[in-house]
């Protein structure tokens, strides 16, 4: 009976997430447009939510019982983590 009332909250955050993402494609898009480029912040944020759509979607449709935000952490595309790194490694350095 739980896993209902966690199903069900998980299909709305995954509107939620929608919405979101059709932000993120207007706002890179205007940008792209007008200040000659998509900002990378938005790319990293696009993916880190891609990644958490994907943890909703699968347990949603019963092919992980892994409970994603704000039940876990939330996630980090593996090439934001690589990002993450080098900066932390760049910024050691000076």
């Amino acid at each position: 009976m739980i896993k209902i009332l966690y199903l069900f909250f998980f299909y709305l955050v995954y509107g939620i997430s929608e919405m979101a993402i059709a932000a993120i494609t207007i706002m890179q898009t205007l940008l792209n447009l007008f200040a000659g480029g998509p900002s990378s912040s938005l790319q990293q944020a696009g993916k880190n939510l891609a990644v958490y759509m994907k943890q909703v979607v699968e347990y949603l449709s019963y092919a992980s019982e892994h409970k994603p935000f704000p039940f876990s952490d939330w996630p980090e595309s593996t090439e934001n983590r690589d990002f993450n790194e080098q900066n932390q490694a760049n910024h050691k350095k000076t």
